[in-house]
Formats: structure tokens, C-alpha cells, sequence
């Protein structure tokens, strides 16, 4: 039987409610108070290093988990994140980066509705997050509504179903039936010795662009030193922000480009305007997922 730490961070599956509507309050123990069946699966250690609403995390509190994980690395057989579904995403996405060439398991899990509540999704999402790991997958994931999801693709397309995330530009990396059964399509394959990534930049902006943006917003971005804009369908800058883009590249902040539809990737060398952009120095973030393309920014891959 396998040995696991259990990470409770709060989020939606950890909540109550209060006056001011839903807010984390049970611990990790608490949480695994709600499955009985689980000392079939495996064993379990509870920590609670934060109970917190997930848009409220940051990555100072993402390398605090990865921190643990690393720490704790040779002691146990796989680790279970209890999360928030927020921003889920980008915590499964930096922890893919930032925990490479894994040979254990970390699978994140979340859920829409509070452990306890009728028809909550939080007791089978939990379960299955063990029962991924008893299954032998290894490397970061999200599992969520019987889904199995590689870390660096993971998204959230739903405010309130719990069938809330998709695997954005890869199939699923496995699913667990009504029954409880893993299914493992995707076991990704070692790379290499497990390594840490101690340091991450988080001075990265996100501008989204509309069709009528002014110019001049564009302005105070360089004062960071790297700038995604999410722009249009393949990818580009329009004409009338070109010479604004050209000038905030010239004066040392890197541009990336990506696209604002949730499937593909962004190719420069498809259109004319793509082009002009590449050619003045933007690069292409292809087919990574928003939350990927942060995450190994940060991490200094690209």
C-alpha cells in the first residue's frame, strides 16, 4: 500500500459557509474524515500549509507546496494537493515546471462544491486522486470528474459544473470510471534525474487585446521584463500598435505571443501580420495553454 502526503491548501472542497458567503475552513484531516473508503487505497499524511481562497494564491505560495513536495520527495510514494479551482490551472502548470523529470506522482484535485454538501463532487475527486496514484501514474497532473490531466495542460472552461476543465492541446492523460477504475492512457516517460527549480520571475504581464486598445496602455508595460499579449485567432500585433510593441521590445522587455482561442496554436508565419510581428522580435508561444506559457516563462524555459 502506498504511502502519501496530502497537501490541504483550502479552496471550494475545504469551504463552510459564513455570513459573507463561502470561505475555507477545514483542515486536511477533516477532509479525509468524509472517505471512509480510503485506507483501502493507500496511507495517508495530512499537512496544511494554508487554508486560502485559490485567488488569493500566488506563486510565492506555489513554490511553498512545490518546497514541501521536494523536501519531502523521498519519504513518500506520491502527493495529492487539496486546491481551490480558481486558478488550479496555474498551480498544476508551475509545479509541472518547477517539479521536473518526476518518477512519483502529484496529482492536484479540487472541486465546485464543499466536501459534505449533497451531490458534491469534492469526496469522488478526492478518491480519485488516490486512486491515480495507487494506479502508478507518475509526474504532475490534475484530476478532476474522472479526468486525468497532464499539469502543463490544464484549463478551466466552467464557473460552477464540475465538469469545469478540459485538457487544452493534448488528449487526457487517463480517466477513473464510475467504479472507481483508473484508466491510463498517458504515463509520461522519465527524463532524468528529478530536479528542483529553486527560482522563479514572476515579473511577467498578461494584456489581453481588443480590437480597439489604445496605444498608449502599452506604455507602462515596460517596466516589467516580460510581456505576453494575447492577441487574435493565429497570432499578431495589429498595424496601429506595432510601432508602440516595436519600441517596448527595443527597450528591453521580451514579448511573447499567444492566442485568446482555447484550441491550436499561435503561428506567426501564417499571416502577413504575424509575420511583421516576429520580424520586429515577439516570440511565439505555439500551442501552450496560458497557464503553461507563464509557468515556463517564469521558470526561464522560453
Amino acid at each position: 500500500m502506498k504511502h502519501v502526503l496530502l497537501l490541504a491548501t483550502g479552496g471550494t472542497i475545504a469551504s463552510r459557509q459564513t455570513g459573507h458567503g463561502l470561505a475555507p475552513s477545514l483542515t486536511g484531516e477533516e477532509l479525509l474524515d468524509f472517505l471512509p473508503a480510503l485506507g483501502r487505497i493507500c496511507k495517508v499524511v495530512v499537512e496544511n500549509p494554508m487554508s486560502i481562497d485559490s485567488t488569493d494564491m500566488c506563486a510565492e505560495d506555489r513554490m511553498k507546496l512545490a518546497t514541501i513536495i521536494w523536501q519531502n520527495y523521498d519519504r513518500y510514494d506520491g502527493f495529492v494537493i487539496a486546491h481551490g479551482t480558481d486558478t488550479l490551472s496555474y498551480t498544476a502548470a508551475l509545479l509541472y515546471h518547477v517539479l521536473r523529470n518526476l518518477n512519483k506522482p502529484v496529482i492536484i484535485t479540487g472541486a465546485l462544491h464543499p466536501v459534505g454538501e449533497p451531490d458534491s463532487d469534492a469526496e469522488r475527486n478526492l478518491l480519485d486522486a488516490f486512486r491515480v496514484i495507487e494506479a502508478g501514474y507518475v509526474g504532475v497532473a490534475a484530476v478532476l470528474h474522472g479526468q486525468i490531466i497532464r499539469g502543463n495542460h490544464v484549463a478551466k472552461v466552467h464557473t460552477t459544473d464540475v465538469d469545469a476543465f478540459r485538457s487544452v492541446g493534448a488528449p487526457l492523460a487517463g480517466t477513473v470510471d464510475d467504479s472507481g477504475r483508473v484508466w491510463l492512457k498517458i504515463v509520461p516517460l522519465l527524463g532524468g534525474e528529478p530536479r528542483f527549480v529553486e527560482h522563479v520571475d514572476p515579473r511577467i504581464v498578461l494584456l489581453k487585446l481588443v480590437p480597439d486598445l489604445d496605444p498608449s496602455i502599452l506604455d507602462f508595460l515596460s517596466r516589467y521584463p516580460k510581456v505576453i499579449i494575447e492577441g487574435f485567432g493565429s497570432g499578431g500585433i495589429p498595424q496601429r500598435l506595432e510601432k508602440v510593441v516595436q519600441k517596448l521590445i527595443q527597450s528591453g522587455t521580451k514579448v511573447y505571443l499567444t492566442s485568446q482561442c482555447i484550441e491550436g496554436e499561435t503561428d506567426l508565419g501564417r499571416y502577413e501580420v504575424g509575420r511583421r510581428a516576429e520580424a520586429m522580435g515577439a516570440v511565439s508561444l505555439g500551442h501552450r495553454t496560458t497557464e503553461d506559457a507563464l509557468a515556463a516563462i517564469m521558470c526561464g524555459e522560453i
